[in-house]
């Protein structure tokens, strides 16, 4: 039986960055007017942008990362692990950031989903133990 743990952080870091990419061209747009209003030199809307694109790629390395530990278990579905590749890999192309986000929830909750399968299987993998006396 393999751990959860790696199931459990895709869950919550897909749904907490999946607001995030959904949300990131308000974001950015509202970095820029802060930017317009300020006149400061120091760019808030380049730093966003670089956040979010870092959090695209930690995304998309995690789905990797989850379908090759978890190719073989039957717990976690297959579709979590293709949806929480594909979304991120959508929000890097311009423009499709929020669609990429939408795909990284519902892979996030894919996931979420899963959790109950390895509790199930703990609990068949328990009964299946000879009882020593």
């Amino acid at each position: 039986m393999k751990s959860n743990s790696l199931v459990l952080t895709n869950g919550i870091v897909g749904l907490i960055g999946g607001i995030l990419v959904l949300l990131g061209p308000f974001l950015i747009l509202i970095s820029s007017f802060s930017d317009l209003v300020s006149g400061s030199s120091e760019s808030m809307t380049i730093n966003a942008i670089i956040i979010l694109t870092i959090l695209k790629l930690v995304l998309l390395v995690l789905g990797i990362t989850a379908f090759i530990k978890y190719k073989k278990n039957e717990a976690v579905m297959v579709s979590a692990h293709i949806l929480f590749i594909v979304g991120p890999a959508v929000s890097l192309i311009p423009f499709l950031g929020w669609v990429g986000g939408v795909v990284t929830i519902v892979g996030a909750s894919l996931y979420l989903a899963s959790l109950k399968n390895f509790k199930r299987e703990k609990i068949e993998t328990e009964k299946a133990l000879p009882e020593v006396i």
